[in-house]
């Protein structure tokens, strides 16, 4: 009788519900050999450059976000626009996914558009940058610096994949103008936090590589 009161049959059909669903598996063995598949099919083994750039669009995608999340620690505005990226960066890692695809999946010219609006936006508040910027300048804009670096080494892997025209350029331009971008947002986070910009002096004779 105590039985019958504490299983309801709604709960008993509740759990026989629940049991028949198949578990999701967090993980299968597919990849144990050194191999994994693109969104075409195509096996290739994970150290080819399409893994390359795939995983090197992964790493950017996370740090972006990231430096999103400090971005709304200090609810900084351009938090929404860190978002915004990291959707087309998984756009972008799905086009490098189906680089063998002919009727590949192309990136569409607004969103680098897009990135110089912002450019254009956030360098009206802003000084002329010096030569060489430290990177660092708080929590939130040194997030920022780390996230352009990773986003110079994204561009560098999609370089071979355009040049075989398997990627399209435009993927190539975005990034470009995305590494861009997160500098001189990295330097409305430092105004913005209210701290002062390290710059590197050289000595007369030398020059440094651009940032």
């Amino acid at each position: 009788m105590v039985f019958r009161r504490i299983f309801h049959p709604q709960v008993t059909i509740f759990f026989r519900n629940y049991c028949d669903k198949k578990q999701f598996q967090y993980f299968n063995r597919n990849g144990d050999t050194g191999s994994s598949r693109t969104l075409t099919s195509n096996l290739l083994p994970k150290d080819d450059r399409i893994f390359n750039a795939i995983g090197a669009t992964e790493e950017l995608l996370s740090y972006i976000g990231l430096a999103r999340e400090h971005a709304q620690e200090v609810e900084h505005e351009y938090a929404d626009k860190l978002k915004r990226i990291q959707t087309i960066v998984i756009d972008l890692s799905t086009a490098i996914s189906r680089s063998h695809d002919i009727s590949k999946k192309l990136i569409p010219k607004n969103y680098t558009k897009e990135l110089e609006d912002w450019i254009h936006e956030y360098s009206k508040e802003l000084p002329p940058p010096e030569q060489y910027i430290i990177p660092g300048g708080g929590v939130a804009s040194a997030s920022l610096h780390v996230a352009r670096s990773i986003c110079r080494r994204t561009e560098r892997t999609v370089v071979p994949l355009v040049r075989e025209g398997r990627l399209h350029d435009e993927a190539l331009i975005y990034l470009n103008r995305l590494g861009d971008f997160l500098f001189v947002v990295s330097r409305m986070a430092a105004k913005l936090d209210k701290r002062t910009e390290s710059i590197y002096i050289p000595k007369p004779d030398e020059k440094v590589q651009a940032q």
